[in-house]
């Protein structure tokens, strides 16, 4: 009898402590509905739950979080898909692997075309140099770009919509390039402009900058109106405000600079992280007047600056740091970048100020599209730059004019002798 009740006693205890671990085992956390709205009010409730099984909380980056509680922001949670990648990125990657190199002063030396550096190891104390190349020096987004109509919506994070502006902007690299010949102008990097084209009072602001490929600062042309003139201008214009607007002509469409002219670049980690890659927006509506003509905004809202609610998914991001010399605005940019190969996308940035407080930050959207020559690649959907400080943005988003690799773009196009043509 007494073992028996022994044998009871051993029992009864095991079933006891299989109890307490079964209780004290971790709850698997929900999975969120594709289509689930996070915003302000469903951001408590959502961030221990988790998308394509990552948690909510996790995937958040940089200040989106404060975005989404204190400024309005609100993402569409969806399942992820593989971002596109023209085929041809990839092709030409492979065929130039490791031809490319940095010299002792971080340029990039003996590149041809494709991505200069396909295998970024982040432990390397180069990788951030090399992730701003990849992204700036291989026309993964179209040798050629021209974008128009193109409206900067200059808002007022209190009182709203305070003027618009027409922009073209063009950029055509010299090298890089996926179609032959590759290489243009060995000297030369790219000409990018960013021209205002109206309303009248505005109407010829605006740079083109002449990029080097040696990392010497750039030429930098203005058209003077009133003298009906292209003079140039000091090269430390590279980094100034774009006039009315909030951003600077460094960071215009996400970053327009050689890597050399900041302190220094360092990939922090490479994680998961929330983007729009398959944006969902409306373009531009031409043939309508007033705020019917930007669908793709919710301009009644306050604080007036946010995009109607689009698709963000989980992709995965380069954290990368980048520090500007003690004569810029900002002292800290802290980026997310496209992991994917022949995507490098800046999903989002937040800038800091020379006293280390947030000021700005800047999002991209992206969607696929077909280039104008035939090719599949991805198209800028709707970029905000808004100045969290002031209170203040400058948004835009996409028109069906934006061409990629448009048929018969040469360099004269866009060169400092075509700035009176790009007013027309």
């Amino acid at each position: 009898m007494y073992k028996q009740k022994q044998g009871l006693s051993r029992l009864l205890a095991a079933g006891a402590v299989a109890a307490g671990l079964t209780l004290a085992a971790p709850l698997v956390a929900e999975e969120v509905a594709p289509g689930t709205v996070l915003n302000a009010a469903s951001i408590d409730s959502l961030l221990d739950k988790t998308l394509d099984g990552q948690p909510i909380r996790s995937v958040l980056v940089g200040e989106q979080e404060k975005m989404i509680r204190e400024f309005g922001w609100v993402m569409n949670l969806t399942r992820a898909t593989p971002p596109n990648v023209t085929p041809l990125a990839l092709a030409l990657t492979e065929k130039h692997k490791g031809e490319a190199s940095l010299d002792a002063d971080k340029r990039l030396v003996n590149y041809t075309t494709g991505v200069p550096f396909p295998d970024l190891d982040p432990a390397d104390p180069d990788a951030g140099y090399k992730l701003v190349y990849n992204v700036l020096r291989f026309g993964w987004l179209g040798d050629a770009m021209n974008l128009q109509p193109l409206t900067f919506l200059i808002i007022d994070g209190k009182r709203g919509l305070e003027k618009e502006q027409g922009w073209v902007y063009r950029r055509f690299l010299m090298s890089g390039r996926m179609s032959e010949p590759h290489v243009l102008d060995k000297t030369i990097a790219k000409y990018e402009a960013l021209i205002n084209v109206y309303p009248n009072d505005t109407r010829g602001l605006g740079l083109l900058t002449v990029n080097y490929a040696d990392g010497r600062l750039p030429d930098v042309y203005a058209y003077i109106k009133s003298l009906r003139r292209v003079r140039r201008l000091s090269s430390g214009a590279w980094a100034d405000p774009v006039q009315g607007t909030d951003l600077l002509f460094d960071d215009t469409f996400g970053l327009n600079l050689d890597p050399t002219w900041y302190e220094s670049w360092k990939i922090l980690s490479v994680r998961k992280g929330l983007g729009v890659d398959k944006s969902i927006l409306p373009p531009m509506d031409e043939s309508a007047s007033g705020e019917a003509k930007y669908p793709f905004m919710r301009l009644s809202e306050p604080p007036h600056w946010n995009f109607q609610p689009d698709n963000y998914e989980i992709k995965d991001v380069y954290e990368l740091e980048g520090k500007p010399k003690n004569n810029h605005l900002v002292s800290r940019r802290h980026m997310f970048v496209g992991a994917t190969l022949g995507a490098p996308k800046f999903y989002w940035q937040d800038h800091y100020d020379r006293k280390g407080e947030h000021w700005h930050t800047e999002f991209v959207g992206y969607k696929d599209w077909k280039w104008d020559d035939g090719q599949s690649g991805p198209t800028v959907t709707s970029v905000v730059g808004l100045d969290v400080q002031r209170l203040h943005a400058t948004a835009f988003g996409y028109s069906t004019g934006f061409h990629h690799n448009p048929e018969g773009a040469k360099a004269s196009d866009y060169s400092p002798e075509a700035l009176p043509r790009m007013l027309q």
